[in-house]
This record gives structure tokens, sequence and C-alpha cells, in this order.
């Protein structure tokens, strides 16, 4: 095979790489929002926000893998002894810890006087925070949800360890066992992922930045 048979042959990987980023990425701010909310305004439960965050950015994420499809998924076939579940889920709860944090600093942004004007209008604690913070917390968080999104595109190669799911890695993997050439695949694979995170980046933070200015948070 050349050089552009096996280029053609790892695009094929490329929709399951960002199918598994971006499904993580959506898990993550599902978990990592309301944890950071918590963590802030219900102080009383913190301690459980932060045993979250520590086990699941303490462990990495292929022993989970490894630990979820191999360990329970004999016992539980549905839904752990799907591969493709198994990496998105956690991809995805990890994701929520590291966005947590993301979060957390976004709020701090924002600043208490929003909460305050939210209140002293008549809105409930929740409610002030969903109508008033989470959409400047968005804003605020958007270069580092991006910096997030694109370390989830990196980190979906781990899901190369699970049977029967062929993202970006394990096509390189196979190409490299059929060719016998231990460069060529890898390097177009770095090229590949290099392709896919930076321009994520790159646009989300110049958006979020512009966001910013025009909603005066910048």
């Amino acid at each position: 095979m050349d050089v552009w048979q096996q280029l053609i042959f790892l695009l094929e990987g490329v929709p399951v790489t960002l199918s598994i980023s971006l499904i993580s990425f959506l898990i993550g701010i599902g978990v990592g929002l309301p944890l950071a909310f918590i963590r802030i305004y219900e102080k009383e439960v913190g301690f459980i926000v932060d045993a979250y965050e520590k086990v699941w950015r303490g462990i990495p994420e292929i022993v989970l893998m490894l630990l979820f499809f191999f360990g329970l998924g004999p016992f539980f076939p549905v839904p752990f002894g799907n591969a493709f579940f198994v990496a998105c889920f956690v991809l995805g709860l990890r994701s929520g810890a590291n966005q947590s944090q993301i979060f957390r600093g976004a709020i701090h942004g924002v600043g208490d006087e929003q909460m305050i004007a939210g209140t002293s209008v008549g809105l409930s604690k929740w409610r002030a925070i969903w109508h008033i913070m989470v959409p400047q917390v968005f804003t605020y968080s958007t270069p580092g949800l991006g910096s997030e999104y694109a370390l989830l595109i990196k980190d979906s190669a781990y899901a190369y360890v699970l049977s029967g799911i062929y993202e970006l890695m394990k096509l390189s993997t196979d190409l490299r066992a059929a060719t016998n050439d231990v460069i060529v695949p890898y390097l177009l694979a770095a090229l590949l992922y290099i392709m896919l995170t930076f321009p994520i980046a790159f646009t989300l933070d110049r958006w979020g930045n512009k966001r910013k200015k025009k909603i005066g948070l910048q």
C-alpha cells in the first residue's frame, strides 16, 4: 500500500474517533456542570464532588476501560459488553471530572454579583443559576472546553485496547501489522490527530474570547 492508500484507510476511523469524542464531551458537560455548581453552592456535600474528581482523575483511562469491558462486560453484557459504550462511558465520566474544574473556574470568573442580582429580583438559587449563571459560565469556559474536547480526541486512542471498535488508533495498529511498517501508519495517525484537535481548540478559543467581549466578561 502506498501512502495515499494508507491515509484513505485511516480516514475510515475518523468518524468513530469523532463520535467517541463528541459523546464523551457531552457526557462530561452533563456531569461536570452540575458538579461545579454543587461544589460551590452546596458546600455541605462538596466532599462527594471532591471524591469523584479524585477517583476519576487519578485512575488512567486505559485501566478503567479494561476494568469495565473485560471485568464487568462478561457479567453485564448490556451495556459493558459494548466496546463503544465503554469507551464513551469512561472518557465521559473522566471528562466530567475535568470539566467540573473548568466550570468551577468559570463560575468564580463570572462572580457572585450575578447570583446576588438574580436572587434580589425574586429568583430561587437554582433558577438564578440556570437562567443567569449557566449561559455566562459556558461562555467564560469556552477556551477550557475547547482544550478538553481536543484532549478527548487524543484520549479516544485508548479505545484501541477494546475489541470491535475501529477508531483511528486501532486502524493504524492494524495497518502497521499488515504492512510491517512501524513508521508511516503511526506518523499518518499523528498528523490526523493534529488536524482534528488544533482547529477545534483554536476555533472555540477565538469564539469564546469574542463572546466574552460582547457580553462584557472581558
